[in-house]
């Protein structure tokens, strides 16, 4: 099948066609509308409101490379090589998860705890893209920041994302899971967003999601859904400095588990934070 003309409506219609097995028909809207709006900078109004504008033979390829793609599953910010976090533009690959809407909420928390303070050292673990650290730098320049992943090739993108928002973080490649003590010097505050959705949950994910991003980042056998926090929280109660602070985002399932976890080694004054959808999703720590 293709796109029978280079009009808009056309496009609109390609789309609902090849991708109704994939999404339901709102979500291909939401999507073809994106396309417009990356590769036209045409709103969803303009869209809606022109039907019949026409567009060139080059173009018409960019969508219909792109539908082709949606269609085997791809995630549409793989197809433009980024995404957007608070309203930045961060690259993506296959390497490194896609940055998600609940992690922005984390960014806000922590930004909001520490935006009046001053000089204080943050590192966040499992960085992946960097939209964390970086974010957190773009607004609140007077802290120093550090990051690390597991693989040299997610750190360059990393060091990429943060050039090209003209932020200064220390990135280095460290398994977690392998660190010692002595690998980490001392931070105010440590932040990670592990992975955290067991394998008995995969079923509930989207095909492209289980197809096209790193299960390194994603899921956890059931039986150590705890094994990143518990390490990092390890880690934490040496490279804390006193009264630094712990931030997790979590498996909504384990929210009293890893409260109970983080008491075991000595943190207090333990919160739990619900996200937009009422999930319980941060869990934040003092270290005495």
């Amino acid at each position: 099948m293709r796109i029978a003309t280079n009009k808009y409506s056309s496009i609109m219609s390609f789309a609902l066609a090849e991708l109704k097995e994939i999404y339901p028909e709102s979500e291909i809207k939401a999507l073809v509308y994106y396309l417009f709006e990356e590769y036209l900078n045409k709103s969803r109004t303009d869209v809606i409101l022109n039907p019949n504008q026409s567009m060139s033979e080059s173009e018409l390829l960019k969508f219909n490379f792109a539908i082709k793609d949606l269609k085997k599953g791809k995630p549409i910010q793989h197809i433009f090589g980024y995404t957007y976090f608070l309203n930045k533009k961060f690259k993506v690959t296959a390497e490194t998860l896609i940055p998600r809407p609940e992690t922005e909420e984390l960014v806000q928390l922590i930004q909001t705890d520490i935006s009046k303070h001053s000089n204080l050292k943050l590192l966040d673990i499992g960085t992946g893209t960097g939209c964390i650290p970086i974010s957190l730098a773009i607004e609140m320049p007077q802290h120093q920041y550090s990051a690390l992943d597991f693989k040299e090739e997610i750190i360059q993108l990393a060091q990429e994302n943060a050039r090209s928002h003209r932020v200064n973080i220390d990135f280095k490649t460290l398994d977690i899971l392998q660190a010692k003590v002595s690998d980490l010097p001392k931070y105010d505050i440590i932040v990670s967003n592990p992975p955290y959705v067991l394998e008995s949950e995969k079923a509930e994910m989207h095909q492209n999601v289980l197809d096209h991003e790193p299960a390194s980042a994603l899921y956890i056998p059931d039986e150590k859904a705890l094994i990143f926090y518990e390490k990092i929280t390890h880690l934490a109660a040496t490279n804390l400095l006193k009264n630094g602070r712990l931030y997790f985002e979590i498996n909504e399932t384990k929210a009293q588990a890893i409260v109970s976890m983080l008491k075991s080694f000595g943190f207090y004054q333990i919160s739990i934070h619900q996200d937009i959808h009422q999930k319980d999703r941060f869990v934040v720590a003092y270290l005495k």
